[in-house]
């Protein structure tokens, strides 16, 4: 038995020896893999005995590598313009016509006062080829005449006084709302910037309708314009944009019932999400009560909701003295009481009713809070409907203005606004949408718009036109213009929209005026998104000039600050305004 062991151990140690003996004939081929040391060589001597497949591939490998190298010296020596071959490259390996490429880094390492020498570089190229064409008939440098050989790949012929292309901005518009005009005014700096894709991941400036799905944490300042990015939302927008928010930040800012109201009319929240709700439906119901000028026609004197108590905390709103709060003269009137109730975070006229009574509201209130359609709202807003306002042809009609705010948190006015009128003659007998609400969005529905003016819009010049011919008399750019910019601060002021300090970001607003006929200019409003549908000519031209001037203050200055575009676009004219004339007026910083 021990000595089957043994026969066994012996044929075992002479294979290894065999495997050793092959692998240490090429033992020099390995030493060419690296600078060997006795570490390395006992690490290289250990791979041959416990693992010869390695061994045998190492072998082979080192081989090549052998062989490489000696054709790299060939060529270098050829180069250098030396005949004499390398003594251990046999004739057979000389046949082979696949030669390593030699890079330009290696050819400045031979050559360094000339790191690329055409004549020598053409000549062994011609000997190489004229030795694998005729390797029997080869004539040496020395005994034949120079050949010119054509380069197979010229020299391209570069301009060096023409600039390389720019890289371009991108951009992406959102569906909606008219993002085609957008798109045309951006393209009017399509030399600098490029429409791509939502699925597209290097977005510079974004311009949706809605701040869904931005990542504000994007927004960071950056030395490199091309990692700047740009959102057309502020991040805390809400606190004016949404109805409740307006009505929050100015209680909040004036911590005072009249003050507050004396710029808005009266508001009541009902946010079914806090904890709190039952309290604020019952003192908007008490209020309703006490100050109803109408005899009792009705026998329901509160508000009756089962619906869940959240647990979420109220907003911090101070009520008190709403007891004895006197409403504006003009918000009542003998004859009726009307309210208003609007969705807190909704636009366009959506979801907007005038009610009288209490079973109205409540019925309204429970359908949308079950959703009503396709939508379901759980916070809800309660205004006092102004009942006696100013008319213009017996019509009733609010004011546009836009308001920017750019990345600096500078705001501006625009220059121009416009009216929106109703194309039904004013009564509060009747309830109908189309009488009481100005929005364009609602308008365009009824039987008879555009009956009056185009589009139901009116400009300021028109709109003092007619002021001119009511009895009442009323300059409102001397008038209402001051009192719109002390409201446009005030509300920017009463809030912070950018309340984590964020880079780039700019918002154009919509604010919505209606004046009452003892001519008191009211805020009824603040839009996220207004509307820049060109609805009628006069749209036409006045929004196309508000998005490229707004522009010019906040993507161009944050992209191509060294870029004007006034001087290579085509101008967009307004009447009455110098067509270099930036029309946003700087009001302040927020």
């Amino acid at each position: 038995m021990a000595s089957a062991t043994k026969v066994k151990r012996i044929k075992r140690q002479k294979k290894e020896e065999q495997i050793q003996s092959k692998s240490l004939g090429n033992f020099q081929n390995l030493e060419l893999l690296c600078k060997t040391d006795d570490r390395q060589k006992k690490t290289l001597q250990k791979i041959i005995k416990q693992k010869p497949d390695l061994a045998k591939s190492l072998n082979i490998y080192a081989d090549g590598v052998r062989y490489y190298i000696a054709r790299q010296q060939q060529r270098d020596k050829l180069l250098a313009g030396k005949e004499t071959p390398l003594v251990d490259v046999t004739e057979e390996q000389l046949q082979i016509q696949v030669l390593p490429s030699i890079t330009n880094r290696q050819i400045a390492r031979q050559f360094k006062q000339d790191p690329l020498n055409p004549r020598k570089l053409s000549e062994s190229l011609e000997k190489t080829n004229k030795k694998y064409n005729n390797s029997h008939n080869y004539t040496p440098f020395a005994k034949r005449q120079r050949v010119s050989i054509l380069s197979q790949n010229p020299p391209l012929k570069v301009n060096r006084e023409k600039e390389l292309p720019k890289l371009k901005f991108n951009y992406y518009i959102g569906p909606g709302n008219n993002g085609e005009l957008v798109k045309r005014i951006l393209q009017r700096r399509e030399q600098y910037w490029s429409a791509v894709p939502q699925q597209f991941q290097y977005k510079h400036f974004i311009w949706q309708q809605s701040y869904f799905g931005m990542d504000f944490n994007r927004l960071q300042a950056s030395d490199s314009l091309f990692t700047r990015v740009m959102f057309n939302f502020f991040e805390f927008h809400k606190n004016i944009t949404s109805k409740s928010g307006l009505s929050i930040s100015l209680l909040q800012y004036y911590n005072n019932i009249e003050r507050t109201f004396d710029v808005i009319p009266l508001v009541f929240i009902i946010n079914f999400k806090s904890s709190d709700w039952m309290k604020d439906v019952q003192q908007f119901t008490e209020f309703y009560c006490n100050n109803n000028p109408l005899p009792q026609t009705s026998l329901k004197t509160k508000l009756d909701f089962d619906f869940y108590v959240s647990n979420l905390a109220p907003n911090k709103i101070n009520y008190n003295g709403i007891k004895t709060y006197k409403m504006a003269e003009t918000l009542t009137n003998k004859n009726q009481y009307l309210w208003l109730l609007k969705p807190s975070d909704w636009n366009r006229g959506e979801g907007v009713h005038v009610f009288n009574t209490l079973e109205e509201v409540e019925g309204l209130i429970k359908s949308y809070y079950n959703g009503k359609g396709n939508y379901e709202c759980k916070e809800f807003v309660i205004q006092k409907y102004i009942e006696r306002p100013l008319l213009l042809g017996g019509r009733k009609f609010d004011i546009r203005c836009w308001v920017l705010i750019n990345h600096d948190m500078q705001f501006f006015l625009f220059k121009e606004a416009y009216i929106r009128t109703s194309g039904a003659i004013f009564s509060l007998e009747n309830k109908d949408r189309y009488i009481h609400l100005t929005n364009n969005a609602v308008q365009k529905n009824a039987q008879n718009y555009g009956q009056f003016e185009d589009g139901n819009q009116l400009s300021l010049k028109r709109f003092q036109q007619q002021l001119d011919q009511q009895e009442k008399k009323y300059d409102f750019r001397k008038q209402g213009w001051p009192k719109i910019k002390e409201i446009v601060k005030l509300t920017l002021n009463s809030t912070r929209l950018n309340k984590r300090n964020r880079k780039y970001g700019m918002q154009i607003l919509g604010y919505d005026f209606m004046i009452d006929e003892n001519l008191k200019l009211w805020l009824i409003e603040v839009n996220a998104n207004p509307c820049i549908e060109e609805s009628s000519n006069l749209l036409k031209m006045l929004i196309p000039r508000m998005l490229d001037d707004a522009f010019k203050l906040t993507i161009d200055k944050i992209f191509t600050p060294e870029i004007d575009f006034g001087i290579q676009q085509q101008k967009l004219k307004v009447d009455d305004y110098d067509d270099s004339e930036n029309m946003w007026e700087l009001l302040g910083m927020c």
